[in-house]
């Protein structure tokens, strides 16, 4: 998955987007336009709208095994809570479709309350912060979430350049997503607080998952496994 640079813009961050009912995959790249003998801005320094996007939509990109792979690594970080919440009765079932190998990410027998909530899978590749993030993305009444997985050494590893290009990403029409729910890795090693003011800069604040409980859910929104914080886009 190695972008591929020319003498107008620079790679700095790519996304790979699997969607979770035709397995399709999409590649989206964020780019810093480069002008003459001017060197490429780092990610986390302000640059107008102009020289900074996601173009590329639905470039060709390596698929093969992608369809399966980045939905597996992205459900592999979910908790209890976030499985319920979001892949219902589907929950560690996954069925491996006949011929083609790619991933069956929604049965057809499964609808209503049941049925898995995942539009995209999500795995961004952030070249000047040297990380990846994973995620995915849901509706709920109208309004589009991206949540990002932030696992162990993520916070404070190059992560203001990461989350400059996730809230790009968020807004870009392809997603359209209104909001971020960053899920930060609990840590005996390190304090709730100090990840709550890690994120608080750019406008995370402490959340749960009430408003994508289904309703009548006797579940806890709360996760012993990851700390959700939201921020608009």
């Amino acid at each position: 998955m190695t972008p591929s640079f020319d003498q107008e813009s620079a790679v700095l961050a790519s996304c790979y987007s699997v969607e979770s009912a035709t397995s399709h995959v999409h590649g989206f790249h964020y780019c810093t336009t480069l002008g003459t003998g001017a060197q490429c801005p780092p990610l986390g320094l302000p640059a107008s709208s102009a020289d900074r996007s996601w173009p590329g939509n639905n470039r060709p990109e390596p698929k093969g095994e992608a369809t399966s792979t980045i939905p597996e690594e992205c459900e592999r970080l979910f908790c209890d809570k976030l499985s319920t919440a979001f892949l219902g009765e589907r929950a560690g079932v996954r069925q491996e479709s006949l011929g083609i190998g790619a991933f069956q990410t929604i049965q057809p027998h499964l609808q209503g309350p049941g049925q898995d909530r995942v539009q995209r899978w999500i795995e961004v590749w952030d070249y000047a912060g040297d990380a990846i993030y994973r995620g995915f993305v849901t509706e709920m009444n109208g309004e589009r979430t991206l949540f990002v997985f932030f696992e162990d050494g993520a916070i404070g590893h190059g992560l203001k350049s990461g989350l400059i290009a996730l809230f790009e990403l968020a807004g870009n029409e392809a997603f359209d997503c209104s909001q971020i729910v960053a899920c930060a890795k609990r840590s005996q090693q390190i304090n709730e607080m100090e990840l709550v003011r890690s994120l608080g800069w750019c406008g995370f604040n402490l959340t749960t998952l009430d408003p994508w409980m289904l309703a009548g859910c006797p579940e806890s929104s709360l996760s012993t496994k990851w700390l959700f914080l939201v921020a608009e886009v």
